[in-house]
């Protein structure tokens, strides 16, 4: 009886948390736009720096991947189809990574909101993953809007916005699950940290997998990433889906994330006041 009792718990707790989330919506709205416009608030620039952050970013990288490395992509592939490359897997790991970073450590921040005021904490959390679609996005639209335009990738319009809000419930899980024991063990934030500096390395962001030797494309399949940064090479570079099998995989591993972090977090959250 009682495994049956965890059982539905487990189950009904991603409907719990969807269902806190769109019961207080408006507050977080105000939250996430608080989140991205308090990132340049003072600065002259302002929004400006929406863009000039990721392009910064991208040039560096394809400095450094592209004119010193020599990335190629495809048989003959030039530096334009490596530039693509690139960009169309950096800018959804800089989605994720930031908003995993800031989704763990957004309840020790809020200690005092959390102290004080009644609602669901995991509004914190979630709106930390969330602003940076809004602050990164735009690149990435830009991105989409360019090979529409240059290569008629129309299939773009379809296929984009479905692995985003994967992407979406992916980092989600993840950041509820750290998240929720970074309030009683503090050092799980950097542990984070680590995790972070490590995976965009053993993912092929700046890489093809096809460069790898085939023992290590295998274990490729148990990175969680790894099926994600697949299709949006393959969306953008050839304007496809790509292997049927990486869409399977990014279902399980978002199905997988999200329905333990927030049964993780639901079950943990009426202590987070007494620990914060």
């Amino acid at each position: 009886m009682k495994s049956m009792q965890y059982c539905r718990e487990i189950f009904r707790s991603p409907v719990t948390v969807i269902r806190n989330l769109y019961h207080f919506r408006h507050i977080l709205y105000q939250m996430v736009l608080r989140e991205v416009k308090g990132r340049f608030v003072g600065s002259v620039g302002g929004l400006f720096w929406h863009f000039i952050h990721p392009i910064l970013m991208v040039l560096i990288y394809l400095f450094v991947f592209v004119y010193i490395f020599k990335l190629r992509v495809g048989t003959g592939g030039g530096t334009g189809a490596s530039a693509v490359y690139l960009m169309a897997g950096i800018f959804p790991w800089v989605i994720m990574a930031d908003g995993l970073s800031r989704g763990t450590s957004a309840l020790i921040e809020n200690a005092n909101l959390i102290q004080k005021t009644y609602f669901p904490t995991e509004i914190l959390t979630a709106k930390a993953v969330i602003a940076p679609f809004l602050n990164f996005g735009i690149a990435l639209l830009l991105l989409a809007a360019f090979k529409i335009a240059v290569d008629g990738f129309w299939g773009i319009l379809l296929i984009l916005p479905f692995i985003l809000l994967l992407q979406v419930f992916f980092t989600l899980g993840i950041a509820f699950f750290f998240a929720a024991f970074s309030v009683f063990f503090r050092d799980v934030l950097q542990v984070v940290q680590i995790i972070v500096s490590i995976w965009v390395y053993v993912t092929p962001i700046f890489y093809q997998s096809s460069m790898l030797p085939a023992w290590a494309v295998n274990i490729m399949y148990i990175n969680p990433l790894f099926p994600f940064t697949s299709i949006y090479h393959s969306l953008f570079i050839d304007g496809t889906v790509g292997p049927w099998r990486m869409v399977g995989l990014s279902l399980a591993w978002t199905g997988t994330f999200y329905l333990l972090g927030s049964f993780i977090f639901l079950k943990l959250k009426a202590e987070f006041a007494d620990w914060l």
